[in-house]
């Protein structure tokens, strides 16, 4: 046995056994094989893909190239939700808070962003203060005692799959559905959570174009999960503008915290309360929408979510007066409007554009080690179905260089498009599978 006749083999379009998997994660651990062949066998499974067995061996090899958590001690229902989106993630941090305070234990292992501006740590270090790299048994205390177990992925965790994420980002396959699926499912191994769901974001500025598409992946992955003897959900959601009124790592945290002091979009409402209601349905049972739904706004409105959100920033170092007031949390340099060019009602928000401004301004990490601009970003002041008149303030952006600033107008007004009649709001969320 050896790589090429595996590379070959893939080449072929034929499966891959497990002794040829675990050959090439191991000689790949102790970089016994070039990034040219490694580039190889990733690029030729881009184009054939992989089987559902083949996912799962590797993601099974992947995961145990590093450290594995064992929560089942702290509890039987300990859930970990991922956002499969480019563009933002409060979502995630508002869930967090809400189904602690509820009772319910969250584990998540997060790594940094790369080409996407969903990096929930990358969000989180801009709270002054805030250290995402604990070890395990503070990643372990801190899931005990607050119902929050969050953590940088620079703990030991699938250290193979790390390098090649990095790899498959610069040959340009990093949207391939079944190297996607190796990734998540490889970490949901690691990292110990036997609950999983997946907010399988589909439209403009995603992976997933279609409903179509992320019906089949959702699918996929919750075989996948039943292999594994994990419990697997997911809904599916549409992406015609971003969630929300922010992009951007200071604005989505300040955005965060108002939501959690109730001051929520109903497009975030909508998103918190599906999957809310999806894991209370598995936890404890209860079918009824309404008694979930009130279950859920309560810790909300009660002040609990947000005392979760604090106690976990603080357990992390974090300044808890920029929780308490987001006015001291830092600012870019510039905030400039973007006006309304039509008079109407807004039937889209470009996310394909709105992609590309936030690489701009340096919200999204293009490489692994490039970094980021904190507070750069743009908040949405008007969303699809508000009608608005020419001149009208539609956004601002944020920046830390003026002549961005500057150009980054024209570019966000051309995502904005109208219609002279009014405009239907439709749910995000199109599907929901319970676990």
């Amino acid at each position: 046995m050896d790589i090429n006749s595996i590379i070959i083999k893939k080449r072929e379009k034929e499966e891959l056994d497990s002794d040829e998997i675990k050959y090439f994660i191991g000689k790949y651990m102790r970089n016994e094989i070039s990034d040219a062949q490694i580039s190889a066998l990733l690029s030729y499974i881009y184009i054939n893909g992989l089987t559902e067995d083949e996912i799962v061996k590797f993601s099974t090899e992947i995961a145990n190239s590093g450290d594995t958590l064992n929560l089942s001690e702290i509890s039987s229902n300990i859930i970990d939700i991922h956002n499969l989106s480019i563009l933002e993630d409060k979502i995630s941090l508002i869930l967090f808070s809400v189904l602690s305070a509820i009772g319910i234990p969250v584990a998540k292992i997060f790594g940094k962003a790369v080409n996407s501006s969903n990096g929930i740590i990358d969000k989180l270090i801009s709270i002054p203060g805030f250290n995402p790299n604990i070890n395990v048994s503070k990643f372990e205390e801190n899931l005990k005692n607050i119902g929050i177990g969050i953590a940088s992925q620079d703990l030991d965790f699938i250290p193979v799959e790390k390098r090649l994420e990095k790899l498959r980002n610069e040959i340009a396959c990093s949207d391939s559905i079944d190297l996607i699926a190796v990734s998540l499912i490889s970490l949901k191994i690691a990292t110990g959570s036997n609950k999983i769901v997946f907010n399988l974001i589909c439209g403009k500025g995603t992976y997933l174009k279609t409903k179509d598409e992320a019906k089949r992946f959702g699918k996929l992955l919750v075989k996948l999960g039943k292999i594994l003897n994990k419990k697997v959900g997911y809904i599916i959601s549409l992406t015609d503008e971003p969630v929300g009124n922010s992009i951007g790592n200071v604005l989505e945290i300040k955005e965060t915290i108002k939501c959690l002091k109730g001051n929520m979009s109903k497009d975030v409402e909508d998103t918190v309360v599906m999957i809310a209601n999806l894991i209370l349905s598995s936890t404890y049972g209860e079918k009824d929408l309404d008694i979930n739904v009130a279950r859920i706004l309560s810790v909300i409105k009660s002040g609990q979510a947000f005392a979760k959100f604090k106690q976990m920033v603080m357990a992390h170092g974090g300044n808890a007066d920029y929780i308490e007031s987001i006015d001291l949390l830092p600012e870019a340099k510039y905030k400039v409007p973007v006006y309304a060019t039509e008079n109407g009602y807004i039937s889209q928000i470009d996310s394909d554009i709105v992609e590309s401004l936030a690489k701009y301004l340096g919200v999204i990490r293009t490489e692994e080690n490039s970094e980021i601009d904190s507070t750069a970003g743009i908040v949405l002041e008007k969303k699809i179905g508000n009608e608005v008149k020419v001149g009208e303030i539609v956004a601002y952006i944020h920046a830390n260089d003026e002549s961005k600033a500057i150009s980054a107008v024209g570019i966000l007004s051309d995502a904005f498009k109208y219609s002279s009649k009014p405009v239907l709001v439709k749910t995000r969320v199109l599907e929901i599978y319970g676990m």
